[in-house]
């Protein structure tokens, strides 16, 4: 895991810290397609991993979900979870 991540908010990132998203959609093929519709956690934004991210408004996103799996997803493939998605 990288030195780099940034586990605190940053104004201008698309999510904060703790929020609950869930994965709507593949973007590219980096995404892990057995995701998508599952509800986590954010927990970090990586700024420095080379797949072309800006500061701050594009930062690949830490998402921990249930059972402690982790994966990196862009914002684009994120929702905030709540309740209308319940």
């Amino acid at each position: 895991m990288s030195a780099r991540k940034r586990r605190w908010n940053i104004k201008g990132a698309p999510f904060r810290i703790g929020q609950v998203v869930r994965v709507s959609r593949a973007t590219d093929d980096t995404c892990d397609v057995r995701f998508i519709g599952a509800v986590g956690r954010v927990i970090w934004f990586d700024y420095d991993c080379g797949c072309g991210q800006t500061f701050p408004g594009d930062p690949m996103i830490g998402v921990r979900f249930d059972g402690g799996d982790v994966h990196e997803f862009w914002s684009e493939e994120l929702r905030v979870f709540g309740l209308k998605d319940a």
